[in-house]
């Protein structure tokens, strides 16, 4: 800080900086598709046999095609029931596990940006990030396996007792693109 000599007039023109230094993004990732976590194929193995059970039920109701108005009757309760239960299951898995299936829904469009000040997760549709966690939390970050493109997973490894990492004190990512280059931004390279 700059001392004012003792000759000095009063008042003394304080100078301060009008223009931010802005930042400088060292990693952006808009992963995609394949982005989605883990899992997410396992379980849509499953729901689709689901589905494939629920085409077969409806094939069986509605074929041959009703004649009589019983018929009609039968067929119109039989799919109301079924239309029933499965919007009952979606609202229950939605009500007990919301965060995943957010989570899911999200994650193909959701941007990771490593500056030199912080890293963001943001969604083109919202002004404010989902999450903004400073640099100076930050210890580093591992690289897992990549493949031939160099995706695979990271982590970021957080200041321990972080509220934002997992018990390992990381967060970790399932599919990043070009995971080296992630873990190189977050060391400040």
């Amino acid at each position: 800080m700059e001392s004012v000599r003792p000759n000095a007039s009063l008042p003394v023109p304080y100078m301060r900086r009008l223009n931010p230094i802005p930042e400088r993004t060292f990693y952006l990732a808009r992963p995609g598709v394949r982005a989605i976590p883990s899992g997410v194929a396992t379980t849509a193995v499953f729901v689709s046999f689901q589905g494939f059970t629920l085409i077969m039920l409806l094939w069986a109701i509605w074929w041959p095609a009703p004649i009589s108005t019983g018929d009609y009757a039968f067929a119109i309760s039989c799919t109301a029931v079924l239309a029933s239960l499965v919007i009952g299951v979606f609202l229950l898995l939605l009500r007990k596990y919301p965060g995943f299936l957010i989570a899911v829904l999200r994650s193909p469009f959701i941007s990771l940006h490593v500056t030199d000040r912080r890293i963001m997760w943001t969604l083109p549709w919202m002004k404010a990030p989902l999450m903004e966690i400073g640099r100076e939390r930050v210890l580093g970050g591992i690289v897992g396996m990549l493949d031939a493109r160099g995706n695979g997973p990271a982590a970021v490894i957080l200041v321990p007792g972080d509220p934002s990492a997992d018990i390992d004190g990381n967060i970790h990512f399932d599919r990043l693109p070009d995971a080296a280059a992630f873990v190189a931004a977050l060391q400040g390279q």
